[in-house]
């Protein structure tokens, strides 16, 4: 009884029960892209159009470390897969795809308190995308993941890309 007495009291005391998970264990599992978007420093929200309005794609992070990440331009139909014409810069977070298409899986860190998740491409559709540090801010509520980081717009503005997944499984 006095257990859920101090329970009760915490409860009122911080307007909602506190989850006993970590930001890292809130991440793991599949997650179904639902939009990607970009807002420029005025505000301004525009798609990005490498991979379109309405992208598919699937983010998966496992226990022991892991992340994969596939995504791609609906209705893609690009028969040939160029290498991109901007070279990735040590200041964008954002990985490059190749031909409507962006692929890579390596492993992934959590910083808790700064509130990040930084992937590092093993593996990647495109090369230069390997051995990089991706570095993610991120939000969970419920089973929606909210990721946005710093990138560049196809006529190289700078935008804070942010990219909702929605939760598959655990």
């Amino acid at each position: 009884m006095k257990n859920l007495l101090v329970t009760l009291t915490l409860v009122i005391l911080c307007g909602s029960v506190v989850s006993a998970q970590t930001p890292r264990q809130d991440l793991i599992g599949t997650w179904e892209l639902v939009s990607r978007l970009d807002r420029d420093s005025a505000g301004r929200v525009s798609v990005e159009p490498k991979l379109g309005a309405d992208p598919r794609g699937v983010l998966i992070y496992d226990s022991t470390g892991h992340v994969a990440a596939q995504l791609m331009a609906r209705g893609r139909t690009a028969l040939t897969c160029p290498t991109p014409a901007r070279a990735n810069t040590p200041s964008s977070s954002a990985s490059a795809g190749i031909g409507d298409y962006d692929a890579y899986f390596g492993h992934y860190e959590v910083d808790p308190g700064a509130g990040t998740v930084t992937h590092v491409p093993e593996a990647a559709l495109a090369p230069g995308d390997i051995g990089r540090r991706l570095v993610r801010h991120f939000r969970i509520l419920g089973d929606t993941l909210w990721i946005h980081f710093d990138a560049r717009a196809a006529d190289g503005t700078p935008v804070t890309r942010t990219i909702t997944w929605s939760r598959v499984s655990r």
